[in-house]
């Protein structure tokens, strides 16, 4: 059982060792006074215990007709059974029962499903309607995340919200769907919008520009909202920059995630993430706005953030303001500190860990300017988080690989089985590559003119042998299922047979570089291309996680793998170079050795710890926890090797 936070009772309450913050807040301020800094208490006593029991990252939270309405970033599930965006719902604002419901079910036009982070929702009391900001990956090239705009006219807050055509903020460079508030390449692309409603009833969207994800600063942008077409939509084109990431040091090179408020002193405050959100060092800090146009002053520069990881939480990051109603006897409720953290220790997804949803108690210090904002732990005796473990791994399956030569002569090793080939064949054109069945008990071979071989298991669903091709096939790629494949040209044309539905291609755009490399993701649905030059285009739910800069000459790319949550890739390169991408771990590659011949391909194990690479000569090299189970290296070949498949 997940321990609970107890519920609390209606009243406004500060722990005693709060009021013992306070004091020490005062103190500090007296010392920093002549410096004009306000410093945070950022020590929050306790233990903590998520209040929603499963993963709810980025919670953004509503109070409507006396319920309590959270939402989230998507859930982590296959893609049949992904929610866009996760709902919740509280009567208490303490205690929340998340509703596996989707608040989203389709993302706009402009972007594509199964990344969708960050969302933000309000009531517009002036159309009557509820309005929620989120962050999804655009359906172009280079994949840049953009913020969209949803909304919701039925009487519930829980929707289904209908997005919006085009995105409102992409700072892409692109100008792609003709946003609102674009921006340069370098900027990253757009993410983690709130909206904020100050005092006077103006409305504000606030976001983060993804430049950690180029190499560039990242920071924190505003712009006044107005009431156009039914919805909220950027009153200006010229965003205002409140805070960078260059202030202070435990921010590392990310500052994202904002929230705004404003006190009943007309005091603005802008709390924040930083650092790495896959490590215990991420934490949340504060800066000083003169308003939500001025520049803001980073105010953990010398104190630190105000809330890190701590017993039962790591990480903690995606703040979230919103008030308890008042207690009986009391004008105005508690302020609450909503944040999204990894459940005890356990940080990661692939290992295993969930972002559950923590709250705290927000007050303000009794003197300064501003006055320092502290966070307390309403209750410190209850039992911290323990965060799950990863089950015992199933035993590992025997390793095995197929090496194919372009007259279609197969070569096993270790567990992979000789189903047949065309060795002894003449053919049309040679052949240029082969995929696996999902259980290994069959393969496709596949010629350059697209005619298909089937062996063993490996049902024929169709090919382009009679077909007149732009530009010849360079390889393909099977369905999760094994019930259908796709074949790929050197101009990234794209032909699906059974039921490998068609997602995209480059073939009426092609790119400057031939194709030289595809693979399907493990999750189904997508899958991805890889040009010589080491451009990656990615089609249906396989997400894009990055591109070298350049691969000339000797590092022309010739192959590419996938991990196996589809969130990376590896790259080979004819030189043995392998670049990795997204979670790919770096195991090792042939760079820098005399190699007898190029590299022609790349496979990874059936756990994702290793790889093996193909040299055109059959010589096979190990990585990870790929077994070196023999090749053809060293022996006479009647044709050159054109790739490798394994189990």
């Amino acid at each position: 059982m997940v321990p609970q936070r107890r519920p609390r009772s209606p009243r406004a309450r500060i722990a005693s060792f709060a009021r013992v913050l306070v004091v020490v807040g005062a103190a500090l301020l007296s010392v920093f006074g002549s410096m004009g800094l306000a410093v945070s208490a950022s020590a929050v006593s306790g233990n903590w215990a998520p209040v929603s029991p499963g993963d709810f990252p980025d919670p953004s939270i509503l109070n409507y007709n006396g319920t309590y309405y959270a939402f989230a970033t998507q859930n982590t599930a296959t893609p049949s059974h992904t929610v866009n965006i996760q709902e919740a719902t509280s009567t208490d604002g303490v205690t929340w029962t998340q509703l596996g419901s989707d608040a989203l079910p389709n993302v706009g036009a402009w972007a594509k499903p199964g990344n969708t982070w960050a969302p933000s929702v309000a009531y517009d009391s002036t159309d009557n309607d509820f309005v929620m900001f989120y962050t999804a990956t655009e359906d172009q090239s280079p994949g840049y995340q953009c913020i969209g705009e949803a909304t919701s006219s039925v009487s519930s807050p829980l929707g289904p919200y209908q997005p919006e055509s085009r995105p409102v903020v992409c700072q892409d460079g692109s100008g792609w769907g003709s946003p609102t508030i674009m921006g340069a390449a370098t900027d990253g692309g757009s993410i983690d919008p709130d909206l904020f409603r100050d005092n006077a009833g103006s409305w504000w969207l606030l976001w983060k520009n993804d430049g950690n994800r180029v190499g560039q600063p990242t920071s924190i942008w505003s712009v006044p909202l107005q009431e156009q077409f039914g919805t909220l939509l950027p009153a200006t084109s010229s965003p205002n920059q409140l805070l960078t990431n260059a202030q202070s040091s435990w921010e590392g090179s990310i500052i994202e995630g904002p929230d705004m408020y404003e006190s009943p002193t007309n005091s603005y405050y802008l709390f924040f993430g930083g650092n790495d959100v896959g490590s215990n060092a991420y934490a949340i800090g504060w800066a000083s706005c003169p308003s939500p146009t001025g520049a803001c002053q980073d105010q953990t520069t010398f104190s630190g953030p105000i809330l890190t990881t701590g017993p039962g939480m790591s990480g903690p990051g995606g703040p979230d303001i919103f008030t308890l109603p008042p207690a009986q006897g009391q004008t105005t409720g508690q302020l609450v500190l909503a944040v999204a953290g990894w459940q005890g220790q356990t940080i990661g997804y692939v290992n295993c860990g969930i972002r559950p949803m923590y709250e705290a108690d927000l007050a303000f210090a009794a003197s300064g300017s501003p006055p320092a904002p502290i966070l307390t732990d309403p209750d410190p005796g209850v039992t911290p988080a323990v965060g799950p473990t990863c089950p015992a791994p199933p035993a590992q399956p025997p390793q095995g690989y197929w090496q194919v030569a372009s007259d279609g002569g197969i070569f096993t090793f270790g567990a992979a089985q000789f189903y047949g080939s065309t060795g002894s064949i003449r053919l049309n054109k040679p052949v240029v590559g082969m995929a696996a069945t999902p259980d290994g008990k069959g393969y496709w071979l596949v010629a350059s003119d697209g005619g298909i071989f089937a062996y063993g298991d490996a049902q024929f669903h169709g090919s382009t042998g009679s077909m007149v091709l732009n530009k010849p096939i360079i390889g393909m790629v099977s369905t999760v299922d094994g019930g259908g494949y796709w074949l790929i040209a050197s101009d990234g044309g794209v032909f699906a047979f059974g039921d490998a539905p068609f997602l995209g291609s480059t073939g009426a755009n092609a790119p400057p570089y031939p194709i030289t490399a595809a693979a399907p993701g493990y999750l189904g649905g997508g899958y991805w291309m890889v040009d010589a030059n080491g451009q990656v285009f990615n089609y249906g739910n396989a997400p894009p996680e990055g591109s070298p800069s350049s691969a000339p000459d000797a590092y022309t790319i010739s192959g590419l793998a996938p991990t196996h949550d589809d969130h990376g890739y590896w790259l080979s390169s004819w030189n043995g170079n392998v670049a990795d991408f997204g979670d790919a771990a770096h195991y090792g590659s042939m760079y820098g050795t005399n190699l007898n011949s190029p590299i022609i391909g790349i496979s990874a194990t059936s756990d994702g710890a290793g790889y093996w690479l193909q040299g055109s000569d059959g010589g096979i090299f190990t990585f990870g926890d790929a077994q070196f189970l023999g090749s053809m290296g060293g022996r006479q070949l009647n044709a050159p090797m054109v790739g490798i498949t394994s189990m």
